[in-house]
């Protein structure tokens, strides 16, 4: 497979989870009648949970890999 048919399909891929993620949004707000603020505040602290997540696993990633190559 070609480099930038790779490129096409990950591209692809991103644009329909972004448009998927927009549409879930737009359900919540106007159909189910969730406030749009509201929303916003948990997409807030879903993104800071993540990052904690991400951060505690590249921590224990980085202490594995040094403990594994110590000897």
């Amino acid at each position: 497979m070609t480099q930038r048919r790779r490129f096409r399909r990950r591209l692809r891929t991103t644009v329909l989870a972004l448009v998927a993620c927009g549409a879930l949004f737009w359900g919540a707000v106007d159909i189910v009648g969730v406030p749009a603020q509201r929303l916003w505040l948990q997409l807030g602290w879903v993104a800071v949970g993540v990052l904690l997540l991400m951060g505690c696993a590249s921590v224990l990633a980085w202490g594995w890999f040094r403990l594994r190559h110590r000897k």
